[in-house]
């Protein structure tokens, strides 16, 4: 099967919905790498109540 390229259909055509595949196949490269969602990279972090209290 042949690998899109998804910018150089975005040049070509100038497509916002091949500009947005091109973007949505470089998250999910980045995600292959990192191993891990842009989306849901923080959850976890905070720990904060928001009023003050710690339990």
């Amino acid at each position: 099967m042949k690998e899109i390229n998804y910018w150089e259909q975005f040049e070509t055509t100038g497509r916002i919905e091949d500009f947005l595949a091109y973007k949505d196949a470089q998250r999910q490269e980045k995600e292959k790498e990192t191993g891990r969602s842009e989306e849901h990279f923080h959850a976890g972090d905070y720990r904060d109540y928001g009023d003050g209290f710690k339990g």
